[in-house]
């Protein structure tokens, strides 16, 4: 998307593996993630810097067509309004609750031409994410799974008349999580208190009951990284054409190391067959599977240095990326842009953000980032208006305009 791109003619949906919008056109999502309201305070850091409708045009000016933003089910219930503040460059909302601030920014950014996916990234509010957190599931001591169904019923009903609005990302990051006395695992298709699928598919259908158009984004096990049980038992909603599911995709998540050839056949195996260009795909499930879109809804990389993407030394001694003790960074780089070009799916930077909010853990209070903390893998400059790296953005440009699918030349 640019300033010169039709708008998005909505409601997106699923056909094969291509979303497409309401003429049959393909959608590649390229965006970039805006966290920091599912946090300590419950609102986006930018908007003491900048008016939310300048951020807007910048990202659409740049060529992004959407935006995950990120909340948490405990910032959707508060009554307070956002101390001054942190709303500096935005007046208009002093006094307004997170949630209105919320909604402000939602409106702004659609305003602007671009798809918004709501993400509830946590429960608690907090930095994501840990093991410890107790935030792995869709619910948790203090939050019972009812609350995160009604949270999600009230997203739908309040976004409804804005079709740009289009698609809804359930659960952040599944993982396993302590539940009373019980640290219990996800699962995915296996029925029961765990089962994320089943989750995917009740959430989803009670969305649209509301709104019959939203795509309902379904995140894979263990952090995002896997999704190969989906081939097995894919989610079925009863609206048909709205499922996608999404990978995240870090240099932790691989080897240090790992050559390109293992690097595609890990992403093949964890969500990539799901394309169904892969041939057989997964060791034990013969043929193609359910065909269906696939989103790296996270994906980032330190933004200060070239050479965290193999364009400059990554030591001083030069040793490079494959050097033994050197930074993983530009290995892992090469291996997903490579792996991005080639399966043409849709992604999502991990972060807009040059600055992060205020940050702590659940449960185990550590203390993660103060409000203003330089954010090393931000995409802007630290005043939220110019950008931190040309170089990094321009990478990120080369990597939107989608390469196959329905209406694409």
């Amino acid at each position: 998307m640019s300033a010169e791109s039709p708008p998005i003619a909505g409601p997106l949906s699923a056909n094969g593996r291509f979303i497409v919008d309401a003429h049959g056109k393909r959608v590649r999502l390229a965006g970039v993630n805006w966290y920091g309201a599912h946090e300590d305070l419950g609102v986006a850091p930018g908007l003491d810097r900048t008016h939310r409708s300048s951020l807007a045009k910048t990202l659409v000016m740049h060529g992004f067509n959407s935006v995950r933003f990120p909340f948490s089910l405990w910032m959707t219930e508060q009554t307070a309004g956002v101390p001054d503040q942190y709303l500096a460059a935005n007046p208009d909302l002093c006094g307004a609750t997170p949630m209105q601030v919320y909604d402000a920014c939602v409106e702004a950014l659609t305003g602007a031409g671009l798809i918004v996916i709501p993400n509830c990234h946590m429960l608690d509010p907090g930095w994501c994410c840990s093991t410890d957190d107790g935030n792995g599931l869709w619910y948790n001591d203090r939050w019972p799974a009812a609350k995160f169904f009604s949270a999600w019923q009230g997203m739908a009903e309040r976004y409804k008349s804005n079709p740009l609005v289009a698609g809804m990302d359930i659960m952040n990051e599944p993982r396993r999580a302590r539940v009373g006395w019980r640290v219990r695992t996800p699962t995915w298709g296996t029925g029961g208190k765990t089962d994320v699928a089943a989750m995917y598919t009740e959430v989803g259908n009670l969305i649209h009951e509301i709104n019959p158009d939203p795509l309902i984004i379904c995140e894979g096990l263990n952090y995002a990284a896997d999704l190969s049980a989906a081939a097995t038992h894919p989610v079925r909603l009863e609206r048909p054409g709205k499922v996608v599911y999404s990978l995240h995709d870090y240099s932790w998540f691989h080897p240090r190391g790992q050559s390109r050839a293992a690097y595609f056949d890990q992403m093949n195996k964890a969500g990539g067959y799901l394309l169904g260009e892969q041939g057989d795909g997964i060791d034990g499930v013969d043929g193609f599977y359910a065909v269906a879109p696939l989103w790296i809804g996270e994906f980032g990389n330190g933004t200060r240095s070239l050479a965290n993407f193999g364009l400059a030394p990554s030591s001083p001694g030069g040793g490079g990326a494959g050097a033994a003790g050197a930074d993983p960074s530009p290995v892992w780089w090469n291996s997903f842009e490579a792996w991005l070009a080639d399966a043409d799916v849709d992604w999502c930077w991990w972060a807009l953000n040059p600055t992060q909010p205020k940050g702590t853990i659940p449960v185990t209070n550590q203390h993660r980032s103060n409000w203003g903390d330089p954010e090393p893998w931000g995409l802007l400059a630290p005043d939220w208006r110019g950008v931190a790296n040309p170089r990094v953005l321009d990478i990120l440009k080369s990597m939107i305009p989608p390469r196959t699918g329905p209406g694409v030349s």
